[in-house]
């Protein structure tokens, strides 16, 4: 029987479809006879790089000193741009941003849940003292100690968004005081957006989800810091120079 001529398709993205279906086809074929996996592991993937040996070398090299010089216009949109953006924007740099921070949105929730339930299980209270002598532990005190109030819950919280990749320059602890009796609490204030952050309790005493600042009613931030800045939050009416407040935003924007 003869066998039909098979003509590969003109247009390229068809093209590179039916090479990478007959290579598919070759790799089922060869296989055959034999398993289609690896008996044990065939390669050292981490021998050093040479020029000697190596075509791609100078590839590889150009590429990350390109890569590694952070132009502004090589990062994703920060909260500005895609606010400017809008909804229906065609950029790839704002539509990857937006799509980060949905992605992020959802672990955070996923985080501040399970925290709430391991914060439960790992609660002590501190022997009463005043607050400028209560002991705040650090991540390496909260797990040899295995347990803690709430300012060493929020670690819990903290490290895990940390762990997970969010920006450090988004991420901070805050200190909330309840207006009605000034009673203290920590939480995790995720900053998408600098002018309404989003409050990840690990307690569950302020919210039990993850919703923005602006939604919590009779709560103050008195204290904002991560480990390296601190800051000491004010009211806008407190503001006189409406140009300090953009610069913070515009600041916490990138």
């Amino acid at each position: 029987m003869a066998m039909a001529e098979h003509r590969i398709p003109s247009h390229p993205l068809a093209r590179q479809a039916a090479l990478c279906a007959g290579l598919s086809l070759l790799a089922l074929g060869s296989g055959c006879a034999g398993s289609l996996l690896r008996p044990d592991p065939s390669f050292t993937f981490f021998e050093t790089a040479s020029s000697r040996v190596d075509p791609w070398y100078q590839n590889v090299e150009d590429w990350q000193a390109r890569e590694n010089d952070h132009r502004p216009t090589e990062r994703l949109a920060n909260t500005k741009e895609i606010r400017e953006a809008g909804p229906m924007t065609g950029l790839l740099r704002v539509k990857m941003a937006k799509w980060t921070n949905k992605e992020r949105l959802a672990l955070a929730k996923e985080i501040a849940a399970w925290a709430q339930i391991e914060s439960r299980r790992h609660f002590r209270f501190d022997p009463p003292t005043n607050a400028a002598n209560d002991p705040w532990p650090t991540t390496r005190d909260l797990l040899a100690n295995n347990r803690d109030d709430c300012d060493g819950l929020d670690l819990i919280s903290y490290k895990l968004m940390r762990e997970f990749g969010f920006p450090q320059d988004q991420l901070y602890r805050a200190i909330v005081r309840r207006d009605r009796d000034r009673g203290n609490h920590m939480v995790t204030l995720w900053f998408e957006d600098p002018r309404d952050p989003w409050v990840i309790d690990a307690s569950g005493v302020v919210t039990k989800r993850v919703r923005r600042f602006s939604e919590l009613l009779g709560w103050t931030p008195t204290v904002l810091f991560n480990d390296t800045k601190q800051f000491t939050p004010r009211h806008l009416s407190a503001v006189r120079d409406v140009g300090d407040v953009a610069r913070a935003e515009d600041q916490a924007a990138r």
